[in-house]
């Protein structure tokens, strides 16, 4: 991020210019069953698995120094994916629940980044001191959100500690 002071005998200004974004991912763990139904082999018997999973945000340093605050992405995180999903039988969300198949329905449930975090910060349970943090005021008193160049970039699932599937978005 690049700061540009300018003085003139009525006003101070600052602005902020960034020359490259960066990626905020974090990890997320459930727990959940499946059989696969277009396999032949051992996975096409009901089996359970500990997943991980990565969310893997890209934007643009903000004012307030961050791309996006971890606990924001974390209830988002929780209400749209591990609230459906842990503790779960995923043949009950998905047809033929693969590795792959589940990644692709996590990232169609968190892909409209921007919506879910306008959504996000609409919601009166999130605390005000989190609220005021995540946004700005312009010049003529208008609030707006510092996540505006938010977006998803890669969902990684593991199904194993050694066996995962990663979709990057297409940017």
């Amino acid at each position: 991020m690049y700061f540009v002071m300018s003085y003139s005998d009525t006003q101070f200004s600052l602005h902020c210019y960034n020359f490259f974004m960066l990626y905020v991912s974090k990890e997320f763990h459930f727990e959940a069953s499946h059989f696969l139904t277009t396999y032949h082999g051992k996975c096409e018997k009901l089996h359970g698995h500990s997943y991980r999973l990565r969310v893997t945000v890209l934007g643009d340093v903000s004012m307030n120094g961050l791309v996006l605050d971890f606990a924001l992405l974390k209830r988002i995180v929780k209400r749209c994916v591990l609230d459906k999903l842990d503790h779960s039988h995923l043949n009950d969300t998905l047809e033929n629940p693969s590795a792959e198949r589940t990644c692709l329905w996590i990232y169609d449930q968190l892909k409209d980044m921007d919506t879910l975090l306008k959504e996000e910060i609409a919601d009166p349970n999130l605390a005000a001191e989190i609220r005021s943090y995540l946004r700005t005021e312009d010049q003529g008193g208008q609030v707006f959100p510092e996540f505006s160049q938010v977006r998803l970039f890669e969902i990684r699932l593991w199904e194993t500690p050694d066996s995962f599937v990663t979709y990057k978005a297409k940017l």
